[in-house]
């Protein structure tokens, strides 16, 4: 039918084809895409566990070896799984187990454990790690009882060289990190994408500071290892007056650096993010051969299509949200001052100096409102001091810490990493002791009971973003009123008193912020509450709410009641099988349902739902 409109649109006068054009040719994208999205969807092959699995062996192939030092973690190929038929095995399950291992990647393994389906978001705009889990082929998590033994069996025929490479990146994450600082761990996850050395407080401190982006291999870490290896072959054959008069060596030094990045991809598990910084910088390099210019929207583009076709369910994940949103905004930020680096080689030392520190403003500052809606949607959260320390971190990580990567990466093959590994470790001491200064990880929940920012409000935050970055100063006033009215309405929207997940978790809005009612119930609770409070109420409590309310919580009979001016609202909390949010309003209190309503493929009841409709 669009083609049909296209040509239809053809037949118009010259000066009206445009528009409709555009809108038939943005229609069919939209409808290839989402064709293209349902085909790799159900293609997939392997889906979720359908039950749980108590007290099963489980045997396959390790894949990938993560975790933390009192805990590790298996990805598992799966050979088999007692009691489960082979046409229900997953491709892959990850159990958890106490403790350091020394089994490698590769290794066939054994382990008696209990595995359940990837939890799934039991409240509305809750992080969905069922669907990303469902994409990895995913199909069960679980802890293990005991320790995973390794086996004998011969190596699986799908496997090998992502087992090696898996391998190799441990092994060389576990050397880095044998310095024995934070530092050295903060230093195996640049280089590797390895967080297992790196303690859960600083992790945390990186998040809280708004410095998260160091963690995921991403677009600054293969920017600057590109830049970097290119500079380095630039310089040196620059130094060989033969063959710089005779050759275009920057052609060469980009050639060099496609190289080294395509092995830092390889290396560090090539994930989405690191996907997708790969074509950019790739993008980039091509753009350099063939003398283009290299800082536009047509290499974003190139890349956001690759992407799109090897992944196209990373569209709705926050980090190819995110580090496009991030990209562009960078992007057109600089085509604001199109002349600003042109000149670089002619300017004074000093000129240099503030050039650098006027982009690294820039940079953290665009960057970061870029990606706030995007946080705030998928998590609630805020670094209120991430623009600080990335102004403080960035020309740390850019002066110093970048070229002793480069020459621990040079170095590390031969054994004499050791000086420039140690100098490394002891300089990202120092940025995760700013982390730690500047983490001030703000829940809108926690402060000020702000409920999921709506869809509609994301929406139209977005779209003004999208229009700056298209039209820069002339939309930026529409820009911001948009955003100023949506964030106000959204502030300004009922708030709940209190949040059943339908699993016996009860949370309160308290004097002290979100609270978890303990009623002893088990099991995991929603994200969005991770940091909430607790009150231990298993033999009954009570606790004071906005209002001013009453909660009160009875024991003997699991009742949550919640009163004001003698108005009482009763429920029974283990009959409360579907979330609900509570509410107060002049007319009493009202309940609206709080849960999912979705049937999609990487749900558990994904069989049974699909054919009741």
């Amino acid at each position: 039918v669009l083609i049909v409109l296209q040509l239809v649109v053809r037949r118009f006068p010259v000066r009206f084809r445009a528009f409709p054009g555009f809108i038939f040719l943005l229609c069919f994208i939209c409808v290839l895409g989402m064709c293209y999205s349902a085909f790799r969807t159900h293609t997939m092959g392997s889906g979720p566990l359908l039950h749980p699995a108590e007290q099963v062996m489980v045997e396959g192939w390790i894949s990938e070896v993560s975790g933390s030092p009192d805990r590790t973690r298996f990805l598992i190929r799966t050979h088999a799984i007692s009691d489960l038929p082979s046409d229900q095995l997953p491709a892959f399950v990850r159990v958890t187990q106490r403790g350091m291992s020394d089994i490698s990647p590769g290794r066939f393994v054994r382990c008696f454990a209990t595995l359940r389906a990837p939890p799934e978001p039991r409240l509305s705009g809750d992080y969905d790690f069922s669907r990303q889990a469902f994409f990895d082929g995913l199909g069960g998590v679980g802890f293990v009882l005991g320790k995973c033994r390794a086996g004998t069996l011969t190596q699986h025929a799908s496997s090998g060289s992502l087992e090696r490479i898996n391998a190799m990146r441990r092994d060389t994450a576990a050397r880095i990190a044998s310095v024995g600082t934070p530092g050295a761990g903060l230093a195996a996850a640049l280089l590797t994408g390895d967080r297992s050395f790196l303690p859960v407080e600083y992790e945390e401190a990186l998040r809280g500071s708004g410095l998260a982006h160091l963690l995921a291999i991403s677009g600054l870490h293969l920017g600057l290892a590109a830049g970097a290896f290119y500079v380095l072959f630039f310089r040196g054959l620059s130094l060989i007056p033969p063959l710089a008069n005779r050759v275009p060596v920057q052609k060469i030094a980009s050639i060099a650096a496609f190289i080294a990045v395509t092995f830092y991809l390889l290396f560090s598990g090539a994930g989405i993010s690191t996907q997708r910084a790969y074509v950019m910088v790739c993008s980039v390099l091509l753009f350099t051969l063939l003398d283009r210019p290299v800082l536009s929207f047509q290499s974003l583009a190139i890349a956001m299509m690759t992407v799109l076709f090897i992944s196209p369910w990373s569209v709705v994940t926050p980090g190819f949200q995110m580090s496009f949103a991030a990209t562009a905004a960078l992007i057109s930020a600089y085509q604001l001052e199109p002349g600003t680096n042109k000149n670089w080689s002619a300017n004074g030392y000093s000129d240099k100096v503030w050039t650098f520190l006027k982009a690294t403003l820039i940079t953290s500052l665009v960057a970061g409102l870029a990606t706030a809606p995007f946080a705030l949607y998928h998590f609630g959260r805020s670094a209120p001091l991430g623009l600080l320390a990335n102004i403080t971190v960035m020309p740390i990580i850019s002066l110093v810490c970048v070229p002793l990567a480069v020459a621990t990466a040079i170095t590390l093959p031969f054994g004499l990493e050791g000086p420039s590994l140690w100098l490394l470790s002891r300089v990202l001491d120092f940025v995760l002791w700013i982390a730690r200064l500047c983490s001030e990880d703000v829940s809108l929940a926690d402060s000020y009971n702000l409920t999921q920012m709506p869809v509609w409000v994301f929406t139209v935050v977005s779209a003004a973003l999208i229009a700056w970055i298209l039209h820069r100063r002339s939309a930026l006033v529409y820009a911001l009123a948009a955003i100023m009215i949506s964030a106000a309405i959204w502030w300004f929207s009922p708030r709940p008193l209190a949040v059943l997940d339908g699993e016996g978790h009860v949370y309160a809005y308290t004097e002290t912020g979100w609270t978890e009612i303990d009623t002893g119930s088990g099991g995991l609770g929603p994200l969005r509450f991770a940091d909430a409070g607790a009150m231990r109420c298993r033999d009954g409590c009570s606790a004071e709410l906005p209002g001013p309310l009453q909660l009160e919580f009875d024991a003997p009979t699991d009742t949550l009641i919640i009163s004001r001016d003698g108005e009482e609202l009763e429920i029974e909390v283990a009959s409360q099988a579907e979330p609900i949010s509570i509410f107060s309003s002049s007319a009493g209190f009202a309940i609206r349902p709080a849960g999912q309503t979705h049937c999609r493929p990487w749900l558990s009841s994904w069989p049974k739902c699909s054919h009741d409709q």
